[in-house]
C-alpha cells in the first residue's frame, strides 16, 4: 500500500523545478532501499511524498526523521517543536507569523516572546526586530510551541535555533540569509565566486540558508557576488552591530 505524507519543505513558489532538484535529493537519501516508486507533489505550498515498495515503511521513516512531517494545528501541543516559513513580515506591529500547519491558520510569534528571546526584554518594535536580525518572506526557523489556545497557537524560536542566532551576536560576526536557493545551486555559487572558505553554510530547509561569515568577511559584500549565480533567491543580511544597536535606541 502506497504512503503519502506532507514533510516540512515549502515550495516557495518554484513548484516543479523545487520538486524535481528535492526529488534527486530524496532519492540519494533512500540509496539502499527498495522503493521504486517515488512521486512529490505540491499541496498548499507544501511537499508531499508518495513511495511505493518493499521498503516503503522504512523510507516513509527515513524521510520524517530527515525532513520532518507537518502537524496539524489540531494535534500540537506546548513543546512541540517543527519548522515554520515566515509570512508578512513587516505587515503587523504584534508579532510574526510562521507556516507551520496543514492548515490554513499561521503560528504567531508574539512580540512579548521577541522582545524577551532577541532583545533581553526591551521594549522594541515588530519591525525593528526583524530587520535587526535579517528576518524576511520564506525564511524557515525551527520553532517550539509555548501557548495553545482556540484562537491559535503561539510559537517561540528553538533553543537550539536562538542558540545559533545569539552566537553570531556574541562572536560579532555577521551572516547572510539566502531564500530561494537549493542546497547545490548555492554550493555551486560559492565555488565559482570563491567563497566557500569565507562562509560556514547552516541549512535551514531545502531552499533556506544561514551563510556565517568568517571574521573580516562582510555578508552584504557577498550580495553582488552571489546574486547572479543565483537567479530568483532573495537575501538579507544579520549584523551583529545592528542587533547591539537595538539596546541603544530610544523607541
Amino acid at each position: 500500500m502506497p504512503r503519502e505524507f506532507i514533510i516540512q519543505e515549502r515550495t516557495l513558489g518554484k513548484g516543479v523545478s523545487v520538486l524535481e532538484h528535492l526529488g534527486w535529493e530524496i532519492l540519494e537519501k533512500l540509496e539502499g532501499l527498495e522503493v521504486p516508486e517515488l512521486d512529490l507533489d505540491e499541496e498548499r505550498g507544501w511537499v508531499k511524498v508518495r513511495v511505493a515498495g518493499p521498503d516503503e515503511e522504512a523510507a516513509e521513516n527515513l524521510l520524517i526523521r530527515l525532513y520532518g512531517r507537518v502537524p496539524s494545528i489540531h494535534e500540537v501541543k506546548e513543546g512541540d517543536e517543527f519548522r515554520g516559513y515566515l509570512v508578512d513580515v513587516g505587515k503587523v506591529g504584534y508579532g510574526l507569523y510562521f507556516k507551520s500547519f496543514l492548515e490554513d491558520k499561521d503560528a504567531l510569534y508574539p512580540l512579548y516572546q521577541m522582545r524577551k528571546q532577541l532583545v533581553d526584554g526591551k521594549k522594541v518594535p515588530t519591525r525593528a526586530i526583524a530587520r535587526a536580525y535579517g528576518l524576511m518572506e520564506g525564511l524557515a526557523l525551527q520553532l517550539r510551541v509555548i501557548k495553545v489556545e482556540p484562537e491559535g497557537v503561539s510559537v517561540e524560536i528553538s533553543p537550539r535555533q536562538l542558540g545559533l542566532i545569539k552566537s553570531i551576536v556574541y562572536q560579532e560576526l555577521e551572516a547572510l540569509f539566502v531564500v530561494g536557493a537549493t542546497p547545490k545551486e548555492l554550493e555551486r555559487a560559492l565555488l565559482r565566486t570563491g567563497h566557500k572558505r569565507d562562509v560556514r553554510v547552516r541549512r535551514l530547509s531545502f531552499l533556506s540558508h544561514m551563510l556565517i561569515c568568517k571574521r573580516g568577511t562582510q555578508a552584504k559584500g557577498l550580495i553582488p557576488r552571489l546574486g547572479p549565480h543565483l537567479p530568483g533567491a532573495v537575501f538579507s543580511t544579520f549584523i551583529w552591530s545592528k542587533v547591539r544597536d537595538l539596546y541603544k535606541a530610544n523607541f
